[in-house]
């Protein structure tokens, strides 16, 4: 049992990816909630963007949190072929063995935790076990049948120690836990993010906002491209309205995905709000009537699930500034939109643009959703975040250690001291 005081000392490492996202806006509250009681570190590869950057887009208090620097970490610590076990091991030790409590907030796999205790806060568990990426391997088919069944063993073992290291594991939504017990083949407790969002009163126009960052190709983006043929549809029926995108870009690449989405959008009433701070996305929020997400839209949920949305913290955001939204039927979305009272749920474009349509003509259901949705939204709010994670951690402190061998581990199989390219 750790009595945890003051002196304890939490680090949080942000393993989310580059770019300012939901998931950093987590890791970053977690942070400043912790704070206020522990020595907290907050661990990321800052090259993206700066800590002052990440205060003023999400309006959160890093003042008490010591920022700390682990540079490129957007790989899973569990690759097979990338590294050998001993040099896993060995930056695991570097990175979490320092801490009364570890936490990892990612989609990866998480290190091997060699602090007292340990938490995963999954955003979805798109990193897979190393015995599921085996197959993968080009010198896996070359092998035989004893070497791979003692490579798998091995491999399942070691993922298992790798668990053995964290005291729980939380979620950020039933269908992110549902698919880290297919894929991890353990249960989460789910915690959903903290969603605040102070709205000042201003008059509604006929708007409608998106909010999602800017990168890839469609279909395996946001949707960007969709919205904007959703839109010229709708506004052909009902003239007068006007779509607001937001989001962030900051590659190369996005960038030239935003120049297709702009180009696309041409002579329509369409307005791009890029790398905006935290107010310019409060004020269109609280001026918009309807708010437009279609992440999935184009992706089967089964097969690809990580393209979904995880949990949906800008909707929520929406609701709470009184927007109706209208949404992709998938992933978090369902958690969250309760579809007919507090929102709507779309299979796809055709329904988004007669739900939308249907607001825009109906003045008393768009009063009525809109009133739903802010009752709906504060079922999300940070301080149901914040009462769950502090009793979380007090429950993770008094009890007793969570460790794993590492020689048992190290016994599994043999080690290498530079990356390779075996299975």
């Amino acid at each position: 049992m750790t009595i945890p005081t003051e002196s304890s000392r939490i680090g949080i490492l942000d393993h989310t990816g580059p770019s300012l996202g939901g998931g950093t806006l987590v890791a970053a509250h977690l942070a400043s909630l912790l704070a206020r009681d522990y020595a907290v570190d907050l661990i990321r590869d800052w090259s993206g963007f700066s800590p002052e950057q990440l205060s003023n887009a999400f309006s959160v208090n890093l003042d008490g949190v010591n920022i700390q620097e682990c540079e490129a970490i957007w790989e899973s610590f569990d690759v097979p072929g990338r590294c050998s076990l001993l040099q896993q091991l060995r930056r695991s030790w570097t990175l979490t063995a320092r801490y009364d409590l570890f936490v990892y907030a990612g989609h990866w796999l998480p290190p091997f935790c060699q602090a007292r205790h340990g938490l995963i806060y999954c955003h979805f568990p798109i990193g897979l076990p190393g015995a599921n990426e085996l197959e993968k391997n080009e010198r896996w088919a070359h092998r035989s049948h004893l070497d791979r069944w003692l490579r798998m063993k091995a491999y399942r073992r070691v993922w298992q120690a790798r668990l053995n290291g964290y005291n729980a594991i939380l979620a950020n939504s039933r269908f992110t836990a549902g698919w880290v017990e297919r894929r991890w083949g353990v249960q989460a407790q789910v915690v959903y993010p903290p969603v605040d969002l102070h709205v000042p009163a201003v008059e509604k126009g006929n708007r409608i906002v998106s909010i999602g960052r800017f990168f890839g190709i469609e279909p395996r983006c946001k949707g960007h491209l969709a919205q904007v043929i959703a839109f010229r549809e709708f506004v052909s029926r009902v003239p007068g309205w006007e779509l607001w995108m937001i989001g962030s870009c900051h590659s190369e690449k996005d960038r030239a995905y935003l120049s297709t989405v702009r180009e696309a959008a041409q002579k329509l009433p369409i307005r791009f709000f890029i790398n905006v701070e935290r107010d310019t996305v409060t004020q269109a929020l609280a001026s918009a009537k309807v708010f437009w997400h279609t992440a999935g839209l184009f992706e089967n949920q089964a097969e690809n699930p990580a393209f979904a949305e995880h949990f949906g913290m800008a909707t929520v955001e929406a609701m709470r500034a009184g927007c109706v939204p209208v949404v992709v039927n998938s992933g978090g979305q369902r958690e969250i939109v309760e579809s007919g009272v507090s929102g709507f749920l779309c299979e796809g474009i055709p329904e988004l643009i007669r739900y939308t349509v249907a607001l825009a003509e109906d003045t008393s259901l768009m009063c009525f959703i809109a009133g739903e949705a802010r009752r709906r939204s504060v079922d999300f709010d940070g301080q149901a975040f914040d009462r769950r994670i502090s009793e979380i951690v007090k429950e993770t402190f008094l009890r007793g250690l969570k460790r794993w061998n590492t020689n048992g581990i190290l016994s599994c199989l043999p080690l290498r001291s530079k990356a390779s390219s075996h299975g």
